[in-house]
């Protein structure tokens, strides 16, 4: 993000939660209907921006630093587990809530298909990077991995912590409503009190990643405006059906978005002063070497 950018998104968000503050329980007790827009985005909702981070996966794999061999098996053992263990979580993730939402289970074989596919998908199109830019594309994959981790501990913290119940799971709505800046801690997680922040709302923040691609991917250079338009939209869909399945409430949307993009703002931010670094040490070093 420009600072511009992140003046206004944020800025956007604060006045949003504020709003939400006083109108969280009349918007969702007008919205909740579980209609067919709510049930496809959340299956699909977190899937665009995991396959961000299995992409990075990929990249970390196929173009990491061969100089040091310790270092190269090391980067390459850590890139393939990672690969598969999100793969995994991804095809599992999307079965799950494929069998809520038709009631009944599907095959097993179903989310490993998933899983494969994805992995397929991401290898092909690591596969059209070319090597010349391998530091900008590294820099990309290092930053997906660690930001995904970071949005999977810190929103599990928050919401165990948070304690918040979810519009669905309220029997009297009028009684059991709290507001989000009401902190009800239950001594660990429970989905039933985990509305505040929303996981999917996080995990789906996370497409901001693709607007890092046209930085070593030549066929979107130009498209970066484009992309953050269809970022931010797709934040924005997948809040809303969260909202619509009765899993959250507007505040927990907009927090999660929040949330999500502030540890993208800083992941980003750390990774490209570390890497730059690492572009003028070698330089420096090499200089010091012929005097």
């Amino acid at each position: 993000m420009t600072k511009k950018e992140r003046v206004i998104v944020f800025s956007i968000g604060i006045i949003l939660l504020g709003v939400f503050t006083f109108t969280d329980l009349q918007i969702s007790m007008t919205l909740y209907v579980k209609n067919l827009y709510g049930r496809i985005f959340e299956v699909i909702g977190e899937l665009p921006a995991l396959f961000l981070v299995l992409f990075g996966c990929v990249l970390l794999f196929r173009l990491r630093s061969r100089r040091n061999m310790i270092i190269n098996v090391g980067i390459a053992a850590l890139s393939g587990i990672l690969l598969f263990l999100f793969a995994l979580m991804g095809g599992f993730m999307v079965w799950k809530y494929l069998n809520e939402n038709i009631g009944s289970t599907l095959p097993v074989i179903v989310p490993i298909i998933i899983s494969l596919l994805l992995i397929v998908l991401a290898i092909f199109l690591a596969g059209k990077v070319p090597k010349e830019n391998a530091h900008e594309a590294v820099t990309y994959a290092i930053i997906s991995i660690i930001y995904f981790i970071s949005i999977l501990i810190v929103m599990n913290v928050i919401k165990a912590y948070w304690g918040r119940m979810r519009m669905r799971e309220m029997t009297d709505c009028l009684a059991q409503f709290t507001p989000w800046y009401e902190i009800h801690s239950r001594g660990g997680f429970d989905n039933v009190y985990a509305s505040f922040p929303s996981g999917h709302s996080m995990n789906s923040a996370a497409i901001i990643l693709m607007t890092l691609l046209p930085n070593f991917m030549p066929g979107l250079a130009g498209k970066e405006k484009l992309l953050k338009i269809a970022a931010y939209t797709w934040c924005v869909i997948v809040g809303s059906s969260r909202i619509v399945m009765g899993a959250h409430f507007a505040s927990d949307v907009v927090a999660g978005i929040m949330i999500s993009l502030m540890l993208f703002e800083i992941i980003r931010t750390l990774v490209y002063k570390v890497r730059q670094k690492e572009t003028i040490n070698p330089i420096s070093n090499r200089a010091k070497e012929r005097r």
